[in-house]
């Protein structure tokens, strides 16, 4: 290592990392864009390279310069496959499939009740494959759209949240993505998690359910928006053609150890193919304008916070992280690494643990991606769900999150027990 953590260098670059996190946990207070204090956290870069110049150190130059090579490799893997998937999500809901959605779920006579359990169960079985955000989004606009209760759509976000953030069974949260991308865990390691992040998410709505939502009035809840959302021609074909190209990226990374940012991108460009035969038959799909909706500025996010993670790595202070893998029951450090991720945010989180390169075997990789994925449900600032929420409806604040915190207990210690059965006492994973 040469530059150490308890050094000038290193408290300047953990002081820059301090005060970026303290602006983006601030983010719905101060009204400023996330991505902005994180790519300020990157000018660590400009201190150690000074640093570096200033003492003459050709050998740190040299790891400098690979140190930096090495984030560039996992920024592209990364920020490809959130952007080919984003592209994909907006293409199929100008196509209106999303809104059609919901609206045949009121179509179909559900009340609050059964809508409360349908927009969780979908945004639990959706999440994995739209990721977090998207799914709070579609879901979430759904609810205080049609709610004139507060009650009411303060409880369904909160179903919703913790619904959307079960999706670390695949690559619905950033988390988990994180980690098979950095190739600590497979796509099929990943998925055994599925029973372990629902069984969670249905514990919590169950107590939802019976705790806050028997006092809630039944009638006149909903509004009459007076509009119907129908599935725009070809909408059907491009959901198909979207689920092939997830589906056939997964099996090329699977079988052919394809890489998943470009198996996915070979799907997207089937998606592609499919919108360009639809313009054959006189249906415009406007591809091109739905790929650019793409939202830059978290993906500008993940950028600083990977660059702050690795430099806060370069100067050694994520060394600490693995000598608590080394010496504490990793369980523990994961559950504890959870806990965290919901006072911050999970991304940083996660980037740390895999920066810190802790030896761990498959079934602790794959807790590890589950408790920092769902660790950001208990607090709604600690992952994106959460602030879209808060973005959907003003009064979906911190302290109303915190009223439900039984509910969001039960969902991280359930779905922990749920792990330690089928990873520890049934053997998966091993």
């Amino acid at each position: 290592m040469t530059i150490e953590p308890i050094s000038l260098v290193g408290f300047i670059v953990l002081g820059i990392f301090v005060i970026g996190m303290v602006l983006i946990a601030l983010e719905a207070v101060i009204h400023m864009d996330k991505f902005k204090p994180a790519l300020f956290m990157t000018s660590s870069l400009v201190v150690i390279a000074a640093w570096y110049y200033a003492q003459g150190n050709p050998e740190g130059w040299a790891h400098f310069v690979e140190a930096q090579e090495h984030i560039k490799k996992e920024l592209f893997a990364l920020i490809a496959f959130m952007a080919f998937m984003w592209m994909i999500v907006e293409i199929l809901a100008e196509r209106n499939l999303f809104a059609a959605l919901n609206d045949r779920l009121l179509g179909w006579g559900f009340g609050p009740r059964r809508m409360f359990w349908a927009t969780g169960a979908l945004s639990a079985l959706l999440s994995p494959f739209l990721n977090n955000i998207t799914t709070a989004m579609i879901f979430g606009k759904s609810i205080t759209q049609l709610s004139n209760d507060q009650r009411y759509t303060h409880v369904s976000l909160c179903n919703i949240i913790l619904a959307s953030n079960s999706g670390v069974w695949f690559i619905g949260t950033s988390t988990s993505l994180m980690v098979v991308l950095a190739g600590k865990i497979s796509i099929a390691g990943l998925l055994l998690l599925a029973p372990a992040a629902l069984f969670g998410w249905v514990v919590s709505a169950a107590l939802l359910h019976l705790l806050y939502l028997r006092d809630v009035r039944r009638d006149n809840i909903f509004n009459d928006s007076g509009v119907c959302n129908i599935v725009k021609p070809g909408g059907i074909g491009l959901a198909v053609a979207s689920f092939i190209a997830v589906a056939g990226a997964v099996l090329l990374n699977m079988v052919l150890h394809v890489d998943i940012e470009f198996a996915l991108g070979i799907g997207l460009s089937l998606v592609g193919l499919y919108a360009w035969f639809l313009s054959k038959r006189d249906i415009e799909v406007p591809i091109v304008a739905q790929m650019q909706k793409v939202e830059w500025n978290t993906l500008l996010f993940f950028i600083g916070i990977i660059t702050a993670v690795a430099c806060l790595n370069h100067v050694g202070w994520l060394s600490y992280i693995s000598w608590l893998f080394g010496n504490v029951d990793p369980t523990w450090v994961n559950v504890t690494l959870g806990v965290i991720s919901g006072l911050l945010d999970n991304v940083p989180v996660e980037a740390a643990a895999l920066m810190s390169n802790p030896q761990l075997s498959q079934s602790q990789w794959a807790l590890n991606a589950m408790m920092v994925g769902i660790g950001g449900s208990l607090t709604v600032v600690g992952s994106a769900a959460g602030i879209m929420a808060m973005s959907l409806d003003k009064t979906y604040t911190f302290a109303t999150h915190l009223k439900f915190l039984p509910a969001i207990l039960a969902n991280f210690c359930a779905s922990l027990a749920a792990w330690w059965f089928f990873f520890v006492h049934l053997g998966w994973g091993q």
